[in-house]
Formats: structure tokens, sequence, C-alpha cells
């Protein structure tokens, strides 16, 4: 028996009419039309020849009802004789779909992480807010059938364990077997194994400058031996002394690991404690005052429930000037651990004070900056902010150029934030955790030549 190939030829779409399908639900024909603008017919049609200038539609129904809604004129068919049996047309329906082999869970997930890295080579990322130009996570989803962003996200992150470490998805049979493997995955090993191989490279530029910017020492400590009058911003994310581990929401299976966040008890929150590491808010500030130039901003987030008032003071008594009309984030979603009797909170404050008179380097921007907050399983610190909000607050008050100390890194976004922005950026961070996570983040950033 011999392969039957057909004859490939371009014939008008209208001369195509379609019988009796094996097919009886078309699927997603939106998923279909999307990658067909984006990557063409791949596969011509097959037909019979009816010998009379039209041609009976053999498989491929929805790629032609695709091309018929799109108005395409003519198209590339595979074109079978006239003689062809009804039992072979039956065959070659058929066999288009049964013998076609799915592909596996892993190869898609291969695929959705290839397709999304070159649509941002092509595209860029695309920035948060309406409008913006690039390629997001949703974006591929839509590429790819229409899956969500969280599902795109899975599949990345599949793909990429899957990448690091093979060994250990052998026997995982299904996407759904992959993902439990991700989620019982030591994170502390995938961060130990990547430090490891970039320890035995020489490391250098920007990965080599941001590592001895994040200073693993406590601020207490490390500020002593910042000279008087130097820093042009200081930003201040503290702990928040009201106990976060109860305040944060559960989300789904996951919920934010508390281990390495140092949490300060109320009642020495203020003015610190003599055995205690943690010397008091009132000393951060008289401390951050002595550091800063003559003419400079302060930011500091916190906690206006319980601590507005106190907090304000002490940046009064610190020798600072501000305004009780905070900078606000504003979120796209909120959070509340009483749903019965409390709004969710949408929002998060920061004072902002200064020394001296600076000018802003964005003369009239608003007090509040709009931008969603990082989808918990991504986040690698329990406070941590989108990157581009961060940047948006740096822009608006320091000059390119200018020096920005950075008391509690946690994620260490703000010394990224700070590097894309042309400032000098250092901070420091207690836990040792926190840096090598920040420092794989960079390393996969430079590898894409993001950073």
């Amino acid at each position: 028996m011999t392969i039957k190939v057909g004859i490939v030829a371009m014939v008008p779409l209208s001369s195509i009419t379609v019988g009796e399908r094996a097919r009886k639900m078309m699927g997603d024909l939106d998923g279909l039309e999307t990658n067909m603008k984006e990557s063409g017919l791949i596969a011509p049609l097959a037909v019979k020849d009816n010998k009379d200038g039209t041609y009976l539609l053999l498989a491929g129904e929805r790629r032609y009802t695709v091309l018929k809604r799109n108005n395409i004129e003519t198209i590339p068919v595979r074109i079978y004789p006239e003689g062809v049996s009804e039992a072979e047309i039956k065959i070659i329906e058929k066999s288009e779909n049964f013998w076609r082999k799915d592909f596996e869970y892993y190869e898609l997930d291969q695929l959705t992480m290839e397709i999304h890295q070159m649509q941002q080579e092509l595209y860029g990322v695309k920035s948060p807010g309406p409008g913006q130009s690039g390629h997001s996570l949703e974006d591929t989803g839509e590429l790819i059938g229409g899956l969500s962003k969280g599902a795109v996200s899975m599949s990345i992150k599949r793909a990429e364990a899957r990448d690091a470490f093979p060994e250990l998805f052998d026997g995982c049979k299904t996407a759904s077997d992959a993902s439990k493997v991700l989620r019982r995955l030591d994170e502390e090993i995938i961060k130990q194994t990547i430090l490891q191989r970039l320890d035995t490279q020489q490391s250098s530029g920007t990965l080599a400058q941001l590592s001895k910017c994040f200073i693993n020492k406590s601020f207490f400590e490390g500020v002593k031996q910042i000279p008087d009058e130097i820093m042009h911003l200081v930003e201040i994310d503290p702990p928040y002394a009201l106990d976060l581990a109860k305040n944060k929401k559960k989300d789904g299976t996951f919920i934010y690991d508390m281990s390495e966040y140092n949490e300060i008890d109320k009642s020495i929150y203020m003015n610190g404690s003599d055995d205690s590491p943690w010397k008091g808010m009132n000393t951060l500030f008289k401390e951050c005052y002595r550091v800063m130039a003559p003419h400079s901003w302060l930011i500091c987030w916190f906690a206006p429930e319980p601590w507005f008032n106190d907090i304000y003071t002490a940046l009064i008594s610190a020798g600072f000037n501000t305004t009780r009309m905070c900078g606000i984030w504003t979120k796209s979603t909120g959070q509340t651990n009483q749903f019965e009797t409390m709004l969710a909170n949408t929002y998060e404050m920061f004072f902002y004070a200064w020394k001296g008179k600076p000018a802003l380097n964005k003369i009239g921007k608003g007090n509040d900056f709009r931008y969603p907050p990082i989808p918990a399983q991504q986040k690698t610190h329990p406070t941590e902010r989108p990157k581009d909000l961060v940047k948006n607050i740096y822009e608006t008050f320091a000059f390119p150029g200018s020096r920005v100390l950075i008391p509690f890194l946690g994620s260490g976004s703000g010394l990224i934030a700070a590097h894309e922005l042309g400032l000098s950026p250092i901070g420091f961070e207690l836990s040792k955790s926190y840096k090598d996570s920040f420092l794989v983040r960079v390393h996969k950033m430079s590898q894409t030549n993001i950073v």
C-alpha cells in the first residue's frame, strides 16, 4: 500500500463545500484565529476534486471556518482525486485528528515559555496601566488559546523548574502532578543551586554592582559607617509592629512565608530596647536625618492603625518637616480579615518628609500612585511592592545621580528600581535568604537583558 499525498494547489475558498462532518463541536475558534493571525495557515486543507470546479472538504473544518469568517479568498489545499471512496473520505477526516499526537504537558509548558520570551524580546515587557505597549502574560494566554494569566504563569514556572531540575519531575504524568512537585519544591535548594553556579563564575556588571549595594547587616549598625549629609533620598519600609503574620490573608493553598520577617513588638517599636537590635523608630529617623544632605527627601511607609500619630510626631521630633496629607498607593484589590464588618483595604500610606528646602523632580505630581499589587505567589517578601511603583516614587523625589539609602531592603526591589533610574543606591537587610533571592532575581534579569 502506498502513501496518498494528493496534489497541492491554490483554490478559491468559495469553491469548497462542507458536507456531513464527524466533528460536531468546533471548540475554541477565537484562540485558533489568534494563532493563525500570528503564525499563518501552516497546513493546507484536504479536499476532494468534484471535477466541476468545486471541492468537498475532507479535513480542516476549523481552519476553513476561521478563513471564511476572515474573508480569505484563495487558500492552499491538498487535492485528492475524484475517485476517492466514501470510506476513504471518512478515514482522511478522522485520521487527521485521531493520529495527530497531542503535546505532552511539559512540551506545552516549554512552548508557552518560549513563546512568552520571544514575544517579550520582540515587543518588550508591558508596563502596568492602560494603553501601555509591550507583551504581558495575558497576551501570551490569548495568543495560545485563551489561557488565564495564572495558567500561563504556572506553565512557565513548571518549564523553568524542569529545565533546572529535570530529575525532580520524573514520574510526573500530568501538569497537575508537576504543579504539586513545584509547590513542594524547597525554594532554598533552588536558590542555593543557582548561587553556587554564580559563585563559580567571575561576577561582573549589574550583578556584582547590586550585590555590593545589598548589605547583610542591621541598619542601626551599618548606618554608623555612613558619613553625615550625603544622602539625597531615604526610603523606609520598616517592620510594622502589628503582628503581620495574623494580618496577612491566606490566598488559596499559599500563605506568606513569615519565617525570615523580623516583626517588632509594639512595646519597643517607637523607642527600641537596649537589649534588642531594634533601636526604635525615633532613633531610625534621627540617624536618617544625620546622613541626609541639607536639602533632601525621606519616604516612610507605615501602618496608620495604630501608628499614624506616633510616626508623624517622631518625624517632627527628628527635625523633619512633613504633612498629614500622605502619599497613597492605591491597589486594584483589597483585603480584610473581617469582611462582615470591615471594608476591604485597597491602599497603603507613606509619609514624605523633607530636610531643608528640597524641590520635587516631578513638579505637580499627585499624591496617588496606582499600581496593582504583586501576586502573593510571586513575592519573596511579605511587604514587597511592585518595582514600577517604587520607580515612580523615586523619580518623583530624586534627580538622576542622587544617592538613595534604603534601611530595610526586604526583597531588594528598591535597589533595582534605583539602578534602572540611574540613581546610586545602598541598603541594609538582616536576612541572608532575602539577599540570596535578590541575587537570583538580578541574575535572571541580567540573563534576559532586563537590567
